[in-house]
C-alpha cells in the first residue's frame, strides 16, 4: 500500500492510502484503485496534473461513474476493469457472469 494524492479538477485533492489494481492508457486513461479503508477510486486523467476521480463502496457504482463520465466502457476502461478484476475479488465477482 502507498499513499496518493489525486489532483482533481474543480474539486479538492483525494488523499488516499491503496493499492492500484488497475489500469490502462490512451487517450482516456483510466487507473483503479482500492483503499485501505475497502472503498474503490476511479481515475480519470485529463491531463499530466489533473483529473476526475471519485470513490465508490462498490464495483458497481465506480463502473456506472465510469459509463456516466465516458459514455460507455471504453476499450481503455475495459483493460482498467479486467486488470482490477484479476487483482481484487469484488471486482472479479461483478465482473464475471456466471451461468450454471
Amino acid at each position: 500500500m502507498q499513499d496518493y494524492n489525486i489532483e482533481r479538477v474543480g474539486q479538492p485533492d483525494l488523499v488516499f492510502n491503496g493499492d492500484l489494481i488497475g489500469q490502462s492508457a490512451g487517450a482516456n486513461r483510466v487507473k483503479l484503485y482500492r483503499t485501505k479503508g475497502g472503498k474503490f477510486i476511479a481515475q480519470l486523467s485529463v491531463d499530466a496534473q489533473r483529473s476526475h476521480a471519485a470513490p465508490f463502496d462498490k464495483p458497481a457504482d465506480l463502473i456506472t461513474w465510469l459509463k456516466s463520465n465516458l459514455n460507455s466502457i471504453t476499450p481503455e476502461a475495459q483493460v482498467a476493469i479486467e486488470e482490477a478484476a484479476k487483482k481484487d475479488e469484488a471486482f472479479k465477482k461483478f465482473w464475471t457472469e456466471r451461468v450454471e
